[in-house]
Formats: C-alpha cells, sequence, structure tokens
C-alpha cells in the first residue's frame, strides 16, 4: 500500500455478499432486498427449493411413496425458512422468482450495501409476525403439500 492509500477513508459497508437463494456470489451494489415475508410468499421459490439436490429425495418419497416422514420434513424446511429474521438478498437471476417491486426492492438493497453489519430492511423479521394467518396457512401448505409436484415424475 502506498503511502497516498493510508490516509484514504474507506467506505463504510458491505464489499460484497452471497444471493440468500442460490448462493452466487455478489458484488457490492448488486440484487435486491426482499423480507421472509416475500420470500415464503412465492410458490416459484417454493417449487424450485423442494427440487434442490438437498430437499429433492423428501419431495420424491413425499409424492411418489406418500411418506409421512417427508411430509413431515417438507414442513419442517418451511418452518425454519419463515422463521428467519434476515434480509434476504437476492440476485438478478433469483430475484425472477418473486413478484415484488424490482425498484423498490433494489433501492432498499443499496440501503442494505451501504449499512453497518446487521442492518435490515424495514418487515424484516419470522413471516408469520408480518403475514395474515389466512395467508401464512395458504402458503405454509402450499410448500408442504405441492410444491415441486410438477417436476416430479410419477
Amino acid at each position: 500500500m502506498g503511502l497516498l492509500g493510508l490516509f484514504k477513508k474507506e467506505k463504510k459497508g458491505k464489499k460484497a455478499t452471497q444471493c440468500s437463494v442460490c448462493k452466487s456470489h455478489m458484488e457490492r451494489n448488486e440484487g435486491y432486498a426482499l423480507t421472509t415475508s416475500q420470500v415464503i410468499s412465492s410458490k416459484t421459490y417454493w417449487d424450485h427449493k423442494m427440487v434442490e439436490p438437498e430437499t429433492m429425495s423428501y419431495t420424491t418419497q413425499h409424492f411418489k411413496d406418500k411418506d409421512e416422514n417427508a411430509t413431515k420434513m417438507r414442513g419442517i424446511i418451511f418452518e425454519k425458512t419463515a422463521e428467519k429474521d434476515q434480509t434476504w438478498m437476492t440476485c438478478d437471476t433469483c430475484i425472477k422468482h418473486f413478484d415484488v417491486d424490482h425498484a423498490a426492492t433494489k433501492e432498499l438493497a443499496s440501503e442494505w450495501w451501504n449499512a453497518e453489519n446487521g442492518h435490515k430492511i424495514p418487515n424484516t423479521g419470522k413471516a408469520i409476525d408480518h403475514l395474515p394467518n389466512e395467508a401464512y396457512e395458504t402458503i405454509r401448505d402450499y410448500a408442504t403439500m405441492e410444491a415441486g409436484a410438477s417436476l416430479i415424475r410419477l
């Protein structure tokens, strides 16, 4: 580092992160910021989530074998996801899974990037605390009982 580099003010905020959905690398000022409620409300998200390598066996057993334990595991996956109290940083590819205002979520991402660690966007928290009960139950039932069905060969 040169002598001039010693006196440069470093910008506050984060330098890089990974997409909360697909884990791809994201550089500063890339992506979109979502809440847990926005994430779990997406049927497209659940259709992809339930056929990832980590969850595919549960989905296959749920649909093909009507396995109760596999169905319970799918419910647990939903609950664990819905309980996350975090800002979900989402890449350009994954944002397509969500029916959200792209400009607004891009602006929230900019705020997140420029803030100190631990910054949460408005309405961050457990989904059950931010969604009406009926909406929460509907998406929970979809994620547990239906998500990924179109991608499984019976």
